[in-house]
């Protein structure tokens, strides 16, 4: 078979999706995560988890050098092959202005716990955040190391949720459901730091590239809107919490890394491309 046309690139989403929601386990991925490394395609892992968390976890899945999006957008950390020429920090200049400082988020949020009630991980400490994710105290304080994003539990009435969002949009924050917490942050969203990284890679790939995006939560539409091929992964209770248009999307059958196996699988069928042949 000829080499395909444009170099495919996928961007994934983590909880949920490559990791199961449970109990993190990936082990039903590892084999589509081998076939892809084999194939040469970059798998660009986008997430709400921070920086530190993510450096940690891509050694755990052994994916090869790429970037990957952090806090929802508000970081992208570019391996040295891919540094964009202006780039200083692990911010890119032209993401500072969507971004916003966990400091400033947390100056907004303690003047609205006057009014609503929540408990955001400045108020859960890693003790909180341990139980309410069951992750090891290792993981929990990575978890806790945030730049420009703050979960939250909602505490109040479903119908305070709107005015909160109000009260945060007034503060150019906003608001966005998760899979266990909601996230406050600036106008960074996943989307956005997948366009970046697509721009980078089509500066380098003269061939071209093909985007994949793989999400299951409400804050992962934005990457969904903009891929070449959305793919959905349902919730454990089958239920879908992101739209994927059916002319180029795929829906998996299966939640967590087996649908996420199961569908970057069917994804490389109908692209056709053959392992024996690459």
């Amino acid at each position: 078979m000829d080499e395909p046309a444009t170099q495919l690139v996928v961007f994934t989403d983590l909880d949920g999706c490559l990791l199961n929601k449970a109990d993190y386990d990936w082990s039903a991925a590892e084999p589509m995560l081998r076939r892809l490394e084999h194939l040469g395609v970059p798998v660009v892992l986008s997430s709400s988890k921070t920086v530190a968390e993510m450096t940690e976890l891509r050694q755990e899945l052994s994916v090869p050098e790429a970037p990957f999006i952090s806090e929802n957008g508000g970081v992208v950390r570019w391996p040295d092959s891919l540094l964009p020429h202006d780039a200083a920090s692990t911010v890119p200049a032209e993401n500072v202005a969507a971004a916003m400082s966990r400091a400033m988020i947390l100056n907004v949020l303690a003047q609205l716990k006057k009014q609503f009630q929540f408990r955001s991980f400045v108020d859960l400490g890693v003790d909180g955040v341990m139980a309410n994710t069951d992750l090891p105290r290792d993981k929990a304080e990575l978890a806790c190391q945030r730049h420009s994003t703050e979960p939250l539990l909602w505490d109040d009435t479903d119908e305070n949720v709107d005015i909160f969002r109000t009260k945060l949009t007034e503060q150019n924050l906003t608001l966005t459901k998760g899979g266990r917490f909601w996230h406050v942050a600036g106008h960074a969203t996943k989307g956005q730091g997948m366009r970046q990284v697509a721009d980078r890679y089509r500066e380098t790939i003269p061939r071209g590239i093909t985007t994949a995006a793989i999400g299951d939560n409400p804050i992962d539409q934005s990457m969904l809107d903009i891929a070449d091929y959305p793919i959905g992964i349902p919730a454990v209770d089958g239920c879908m919490n992101v739209e994927v248009d059916p002319h180029r999307g795929i829906v998996a059958s299966r939640d967590g890394a087996a649908g996420w196996a199961e569908s970057v699988g069917q994804l490389l069928d109908q692209l056709g491309f053959d392992d024996a042949n690459q």
